[in-house]
């Protein structure tokens, strides 16, 4: 039964209110409509609730949603560990190099890199949402491997030029030691040997050793003199090991290279004579930086064994050097 209020009007005549009533048709018609709008807002409302929240598409987009935060998390925590990583292992190595290699070091705010952006970054895009910070960490490590790899090809093209300049630096003995009977002059002032009177500077080192024994380049170089001397060095080879440097070997008996010739550290290029002026079998070598003679003492280990020398000749002849 179907309660609804009650209408009355006023009867001028009986002084009264009557209650004013309706037909059948009219009490269904009212019926019909209310029940019509009722299962249509009822089946409306079931369509709206089961599309937005309750569909299966809508359950499989959820599961989505969460399986692809978790994901960006985990990429998240990842780059955040590849950074700390690269902060306490590869920056303090790459200083490391960069002090070995007399370069200047980079510190920590030049390593992290600048980063900016427009303001309406802030406003479009909340700071919370995972995939804006996973952004935002990429990019910032991304810039940070930039400036690794650019500080790892200054070093290691550093490094390439202090080997060639190491190889090219005259840092061994020119005879084996096993070989060197005892140096009979040394770098400075000396008495003529042939006069036994006046003073001479010598230039070099002379090392007395059998006729014919081996002698070798102390670097690399290129040979720019390789013929018998007017001077009185006699047969003599020079060396240029760039840099500045450049070597003299004279009273060789044999040249074994000549003019224009690529030479590396501990080739042989000759062996030990008397010609020239000479008082007997002996090496005169010379190291001279800037077209001025240094000490060549200065150039070489001293405390090396023969067979720590020999073995250092064998390394440079298998390309160790």
């Amino acid at each position: 039964m179907i309660l609804r209020k009650k209408k009355y009007c006023y009867n001028p005549v009986t002084l009264t209110f009557d209650e004013i009533g309706h037909d059948r048709s009219y009490r269904a018609r009212r019926i019909l409509i209310i029940t019509f709008v009722s299962v249509i807002f009822v089946a409306f409302t079931g369509y709206l609730l089961n599309y937005f929240l309750y569909s299966p598409e809508t359950g499989f987009l959820e599961k989505k949603v969460t399986m692809l935060t978790n994901e960006f998390q985990q990429l998240l925590d990842q780059t955040k560990n590849y950074e700390s990583i690269l902060e306490s292992t590869y920056f303090n190595d790459d200083n490391l190099y960069r002090i070995i290699l007399q370069l200047d070091t980079l510190p920590l705010t030049i390593r992290y890199g600048g980063t900016g952006g427009s303001s309406r970054d802030g406003i479009n895009t909340l700071q919370s949402d995972i995939s804006y910070q996973l952004e935002r960490q990429i990019d910032k490590l991304d810039v940070q491997l930039q400036i690794q790899r650019n500080s790892f090809t200054t070093v290691y093209t550093k490094a390439v030029e202090l080997s060639d300049r190491l190889k090219r630096l005259p840092a061994m003995q020119p005879v084996s030691k096993r070989d060197v009977l005892y140096i009979s002059s040394y770098f400075g002032t000396r008495t003529d040997p042939f006069n036994h009177a006046n003073e001479q500077i010598h230039t070099g080192i002379d090392f007395v050793a059998p006729l014919g024994v081996n002698v070798y380049a102390t670097a690399d170089g290129i040979v720019t003199l390789s013929q018998n001397s007017r001077t009185g060095y006699g047969n003599e080879i020079i060396i240029d090991h760039s840099f500045g440097y450049s070597t003299r070997y004279a009273h060789l008996l044999e040249i074994l290279v000549k003019t224009g010739d690529q030479v590396k550290r501990g080739q042989l290029i000759g062996t030990l004579g008397s010609s020239g002026r000479s008082t007997g079998p002996h090496l005169h070598y010379e190291v001279r930086y800037e077209n001025k003679a240094i000490n060549p003492i200065s150039f070489f280990e001293h405390n090396l064994s023969p067979d720590e020398y020999e073995e250092i000749i064998a390394r440079a002849n298998n390309g160790y050097y």
